[in-house]
């Protein structure tokens, strides 16, 4: 109960702050939380078998994952080519989350692939899986995994983080309201990460270059900080004490080695963690499947009781 109230304090905390200093929480955000928490969460989640049934699972996973951040940021392919590997990556992770038997999971992982990829030549699919590694992992997986847990825990303060985090973000999208102006050196950066989150400004019809540019930044910069806040409060699903030393060590010593890139040169350190930030939203996949699954059951038995 506790951190369902500590998680409603910091929405509060992200709105204010994506309100007030846009450009530079998002900043701050990527270059402090983004590291730490990328390597704890896949520290997590190999300790888990990455929520799949087979050992070794992970491995077509992270390969699909970097060959489509590889093709899109070093060879410049195409969005639309590169993320191929994306479409292939999301419907073979979900169909390792609850199949065990390769007699089965190859067929449907295939059927599966070909009518994303079907779908992938509509707009609306495109744009899922466009998203898919942003915003759609910020905030639809996000908010899935938050009402889990308050179908889960029955908990009101989780069901009222839910409803603020819908009413936060539509603040960003009032004109009008009142935000610190971002110094020449944040928005040179900013506009460095603006292309990152381009099919989002593009969705909803705004150019990188737009003058609103800024708040919209706090839009994502809202739910960047409060995904990262809100994993780092989950102690007790993560338990920091039953690391141990040697991976304790890793793990600080990679963060060190991003932190000092970032130091060095911010857009280096961008770039270089693009990757691993990659990584972490293609292996969180059959998590992500499983708790639209429990989430659904628990819906529908709450409505047959009802």
């Amino acid at each position: 109960m506790r951190i369902d109230q500590a998680n409603l304090g910091f929405v509060v905390l992200a709105c204010l702050v994506a309100h007030a200093v846009p450009v530079e929480v998002l900043l701050f955000s990527y270059a402090i939380f983004g590291p730490a928490h990328y390597l704890t969460e896949m520290s997590w989640l190999h300790d888990r078998q990455y929520f799949t049934k087979r050992q070794y699972d992970f491995v077509p996973l992270a390969v699909l994952g970097l060959g489509t951040i590889f093709a899109h940021n070093v060879l410049n392919m195409e969005i639309g080519q590169a993320y191929i590997g994306l479409v292939l990556a999301f419907f073979l992770a979900i169909t390792m989350a609850f199949v065990t038997d390769w007699r089965y999971r190859l067929p449907i992982a295939i059927g599966a692939t070909v009518v994303g990829l079907v779908l992938f030549m509509f707009t609306p699919a495109v744009w899922f899986f466009i998203l898919l590694a942003n915003m759609v992992h910020l905030v639809l997986f996000t908010s899935v995994f938050i009402t889990l847990g308050a179908l889960r825990n029955n908990s009101p303060y989780a069901f009222a983080t839910l409803g603020a985090l819908i009413v936060f973000s539509a603040t960003f999208f009032i004109p009008g309201l009142p935000s610190i102006p971002a110094s020449d050196f944040a928005m040179g950066f900013g506009y460095d990460l603006a292309p990152a989150y381009q099919g989002f400004f593009s969705l909803i019809g705004v150019e990188a270059d737009n003058p609103n540019i800024e708040k919209l930044l706090g839009f994502v910069a809202f739910w960047h900080i409060y995904h990262n806040l809100n994993w780092f409060s989950k102690t007790g699903v993560i338990r920091w004490h039953e690391i141990s030393r040697k991976r304790t060590i890793f793990l600080i010593a990679s963060y060190m080695c991003y932190i000092g890139l970032y130091a060095y040169d911010y857009r280096l350190g961008f770039q270089a963690l693009i990757f691993l930030g990659f990584l972490h939203v293609v292996l969180e996949f059959p998590l992500n499947g499983l708790s639209f699954a429990n989430t659904g059951r628990l819906l529908v038995g709450r409505l047959r009781s009802a």
